[in-house]
Order: C-alpha cells, then structure tokens, then sequence
C-alpha cells in the first residue's frame, strides 16, 4: 500500500504558497512590516471624525457670519466655522445624525489616502521587486552567464598550458 492510499499525501495546499514566496526573504518581511503599518493606520482612520467624509453622506452648505448652514431631508442644521481653512461648500454628514457633520476637506481625504493606502502600495512594489529580482536570478543561473575555466585562453595557449601540466604531473602517466 502507498503512503498515499494510506492518507499520507502531502497536503498541496500548504505547499504551493510557501513556494509562491521562496527565496523572498526580506521582501516578504518588509511587505508584512509595511501592511501592518497600512492596517494600524486604518484602524486609526476608521476611528477618526474625518471618517465622515467617505462613509457620509455630501450636503452643500453656505456659509455666512463664521456659521455654515445646511439642509438635510428639509431640516436646516449649522455648523460653526472655527478656521478660515474650512472654507467649503460641502459638508459631510452622518444620514442617522444630520447635526453630525464635518466640512469637506482635500488635504484630508489625501492625507487618509497616503497614510493607508501608501504602505499597502509600497508592500506590493515590495513583493513585485522580489518577484522580479528572484526571476531574474532564475534566468541567469539557468543560462549560467559566469565564464566557464579557461574560456578566455586561445586554443593554443590551453593546449600549451594544459601539455605542461601533464609533463610535470608525476601521477599522470
């Protein structure tokens, strides 16, 4: 009976990823240290008010006196205006809370984008550089580009070589 009649059969699937990532070493390990940086950042994201701008919902809002007004399913709700930096004309509100609202604001909305998006951008570069040395790597061992002995001598300056080796060589008869 063979070992895998038997139920002793590699188990494949635990296998083929392993090989996915064979000789990656440290691209491996950077891209894990780089997408438990992107997941802490999203943890932190998730847990900001600046949340409302992409789970919330975008209302026009006017502003008039240091207070922005806006409008909501006919309900009229302000906001205060604390800084000349949210000049916006959009607020973005929570639908189950409409005086929940923040204003719209760019440099925040790419600000989240590059703190959580960037290192998972930069663990695929990662793996995509490991991936690529590695096939390289392949290639040249397999067309084996490194000068074999004695490839750079003529043909006559081997045989002389060679000729004078074997005269001196008490062991070779």
């Amino acid at each position: 009976m063979t070992q895998a009649a038997a139920g002793h059969a590699r188990d494949s699937t635990r296998r083929t990823p392993r090989r996915w990532f064979e000789d990656l070493g440290a691209f491996v390990t950077g891209a894990a240290l780089l997408c438990v940086v992107g997941s802490l950042f999203l943890v932190a994201a998730v847990q900001s008010p600046t949340l409302l701008q992409w789970t919330g919902t975008p209302v026009a809002a006017v502003q008039e006196g240091g207070i922005a007004y806006y409008s909501f399913h006919g309900q009229t709700y302000t906001l205060d205006v604390t800084s000349p930096l949210q000049d916006s004309s959009t607020v973005y509100l929570d639908p189950a809370e409409p005086s929940n609202a923040i204003f719209s604001n760019p440099v925040t909305r790419w600000g989240d984008i590059a703190t959580v998006g960037g290192p998972y951008c930069a663990a695929v570069i990662l793996l995509a550089l490991g991936f690529a040395r590695r096939s390289r790597r392949r290639r040249l061992r397999e067309r084996d580009l490194g000068p074999s002995p004695g490839s750079g001598l003529d043909h006559a300056t081997l045989s002389r070589l060679l000729e004078q080796q074997r005269s001196t060589d008490p062991d070779h008869t």
